[in-house]
């Protein structure tokens, strides 16, 4: 039997239950479509901020990188091989530098934008490390029962933090690159914050204190609002993690996979949910769906031009160049010799025009 690590075990779940439920919503789904793409299920998706049009996807298949925004993509997996990779992290203070967790191996580390990979575990005991962070030059990694563990040698060396609870495993980690406040979310016990550099935390009160956390992200704009992607929903924190509000009345789909922030419009969001995406114009109070019948695990925006983005499916990725009005699929590697996405449409029966999605309106204030 195949081993799956938890937060794998917990995407195949939902990935069931939302095709379970595109099936028998099938005859009246309403605006939107049914991707045939390539690719499998893209559980990361990262850009490189020094480098917008490099983008990297991670796969059952493995890592796949584009130069061309997309365009062309190459495997790079020399160094990972046999290993399921469950977060990538790229530094943006050293180009082409880049980190990768695994559930069997632990830390890799690329210096030269994936061509080639090493461990980079020294002082770090556990070889499960389901997510890592970059912020400045320090490297965080958080396994399970609840650890974290800091590199302030780019993951040459690894130091343990307190550990914000013992019970449950890290999912998600995001500091604040003002006053370096450290957020952790976890796999059942919501989100904690520390103020003192991970020394003592507080566990955020309720209603966001037993969700599985997917994702954390921080306003570029106002670092004292930080929202939280959860498998109970959107929640949103104006007060640096003292308190939380919900923020998916709109939204049908309670698990919400990933978020995506316009830095120059940041009352613009992207949520990636089990059943499609959805975009807010007024910082998550209403939403619309910009596409539906789409298990979507991962999302990342060009910081250099916000209309661009890029989804992660369980058929592939898409992109849109359009802030999402219309979406078109990538193909990861047409050339692999490999069926596309593990049984997914053949290449040439890919729709290759563009897809239009339902229209966004700003609700009244």
């Amino acid at each position: 039997m195949p081993r799956f690590s938890p937060r794998t075990a917990v995407i195949l779940t939902a990935f069931a239950l939302a095709l379970c439920r595109a099936v028998s919503q099938a005859q009246d789904s309403g605006p939107g479509f049914v991707l045939q793409g390539e690719g499998g299920l893209v559980t990361v998706l990262v850009l490189d901020p020094s480098s917008p049009s490099t983008v990297f996807a991670s796969t059952a298949r493995g890592i796949y990188r584009s130069a061309d925004s997309g365009a062309h993509w190459e495997s790079r997996n020399r160094g990972l091989e046999d290993h399921s990779v469950l977060a990538l992290a790229v530094d943006p203070a050293a180009h082409g530098t880049l980190y990768a967790t695994t559930d069997t191996g632990g830390v890799y580390k690329s210096p030269d934008g994936g061509n080639r990979w090493t461990e980079a575990n020294q002082g770090l005991p556990s070889r499960y490390v389901g997510v890592v962070a970059v912020q400045g030059r320090a490297v965080y990694a958080g396994t399970e029962a609840g650890r974290i563990f800091r590199s302030v040698d780019a993951a040459t060396t690894w130091a343990e933090l307190t550990p914000p609870t013992t019970r449950v495993a890290v999912t998600a980690i995001a500091v604040d690159p003002s006053n370096g406040v450290i957020y952790a979310g976890t796999n059942s016990e919501g989100v904690f914050r520390s103020s003192d550099a991970g020394s003592t935390w507080v566990h955020a009160a309720p209603p966001l204190s037993r969700g599985t956390v997917w994702g954390l992200v921080i306003d570029p704009t106002k670092s004292s609002t930080v929202y939280a992607a959860t498998h109970d929903g959107l929640f949103r924190s104006d007060d640096a993690g003292t308190t939380w509000k919900g923020l998916h009345k709109s939204l049908r789909s309670g698990n919400v996979l990933a978020l995506a922030i316009d830095p120059e419009t940041p009352r613009t969001l992207y949520a990636a949910t089990a059943i499609g995406i959805y975009k807010s114009l007024d910082a998550g109070s209403s939403w619309a769906m910009l596409n539906s019948d789409l298990f979507v695990t991962a999302l990342s925006l060009d910081p250099s031009a916000p209309a661009v983005l890029y989804a992660g499916t369980h058929l592939g990725v898409l992109k849109s160049v359009d802030s999402g009005a219309t979406w078109s699929p990538l193909h990861l590697a047409p050339n692999s010799g490999l069926p596309p996405g593990g049984g997914a449409t053949p290449p040439d029966k890919v729709p290759h025009a563009p897809v239009r999605a339902a229209a966004v309106t700003s609700s009244p204030r």
